[in-house]
């Protein structure tokens, strides 16, 4: 069974993805193109989608856990996963929390398509967050590996951040399609969109600086000097003595004040480090690349708003509005328009 003391929690991560996905994914749906709502919903999809996600991740934290019993005196098992703790059941709330969402938007809008129509599209939505979902539940579950408050720790309870940042930024690309409709003035320019993946991209800097930070600490506690705990007669141990402890295995070692004494004198240790030292430099070496990796990502996403900008996407957005069915002279507005995009 998962150790809930070291398992983040997941109504924060959740609520914030919940918002972001109503937000895009009602503008993504109220695109000219699309045409199966309309932009005014989109703050109302938003707040109400964030309620239901914060519900949402406090359900899958109690799936990721299992159910524990009182007489159960056991300490509970980073490592091992309850029968609860499957994907399949993830994947059946997420949609159901969807549905719910979308039914609930539609029955305080009073939309035209009713509340089966609202769940419908809630499923859609929910269907191209659940990328995001999973990869949250998955970092969320990699964090109990480390022991609580140690360095290894630290970095995992940031990489549900990181990664949340890094997925949300990509969602941000479901405003895209917007930038020629907002051209042809079919829809307002997404500019939260780009709020959003300036969020994310200040959030994942946050993250890889702590990581940087947590990286040289690691590298400056194993310098040269470390002696195992069995290489040689015990040394005296301080409780004062500074303690760091890497998160990751039961290796211990010391950093050693020689004895002065020639005869019965006993080193001093003056530092302790507990763990081992390739598996936290490794985790901790991946979390930062991650960080780099996000990073690149971000700025891919951020080249791919601007091309949504240029002429070329313009004249395609505008031909596939004049597939729809759109009168002759309407349509040559958009074409004329279109060309005339920067």
């Amino acid at each position: 069974m998962a150790d809930g003391s070291r398992f983040p929690r997941l109504a924060p991560p959740f609520a914030i993805t919940g918002a972001a996905a109503g937000w895009l994914s009602a503008g993504l749906l109220s695109n000219p193109l699309l045409g199966v709502t309309y932009g005014e919903i989109k703050p109302l999809a938003a707040l109400g989608t964030m309620l239901i996600a914060a519900v949402t991740g406090v359900l899958l934290k109690k799936l990721c856990l299992g159910w524990r019993y009182s007489y159960e005196i056991e300490t509970p098992n980073a490592e091992t996963r309850p029968t609860s703790d499957r994907t399949g059941y993830h994947v059946l709330v997420v949609l159901l929390a969807g549905a719910a969402a979308g039914a609930m938007v539609a029955s305080l809008d009073h939309a035209s398509d009713g509340t089966l129509g609202g769940a419908a599209s809630g499923v859609f939505s929910a269907i191209l967050f659940l990328p995001v979902c999973l990869l949250i539940l998955s970092s969320a579950r990699r964090a109990q590996r480390a022991r609580l408050g140690s360095i290894v720790a630290g970095s995992d309870r940031r990489a549900v951040w990181g990664i949340l940042a890094a997925a949300l930024s990509a969602a941000t690309l479901l405003a895209a399609l917007d930038w020629p409709a907002a051209h042809l003035e079919e829809t307002e320019k997404p500019i939260p969109a780009l709020f959003i993946l300036l969020a994310t991209a200040l959030v994942t800097l946050v993250v890889l600086a702590a990581d940087l930070r947590a990286l040289k600490r690691a590298q400056t506690a194993l310098a040269p000097g470390l002696e195992a705990e069995n290489d040689g007669p015990a040394p005296l141990v301080d409780l004062a003595v500074p303690r760091v402890d890497l998160g990751l295995g039961d290796d211990l070692a010391s950093r050693l004040a020689r004895s002065a004494a020639a005869y019965r004198g006993r080193d001093r240790a003056v530092e302790l480090v507990q763990g081992n030292p390739e598996q936290a430099l490794g985790a901790l070496r991946r979390a930062v690349r991650r960080g780099v990796t996000s990073l690149a990502l971000m700025g891919v996403i951020l080249g791919a708003h601007g091309l949504a900008q240029s002429s070329f996407v313009a004249k395609l957005y505008a031909e596939a509005r004049c597939n729809t069915g759109l009168p002759a002279l309407l349509c040559q507005t958009y074409q004329a328009q279109a060309i005339q995009s920067r």
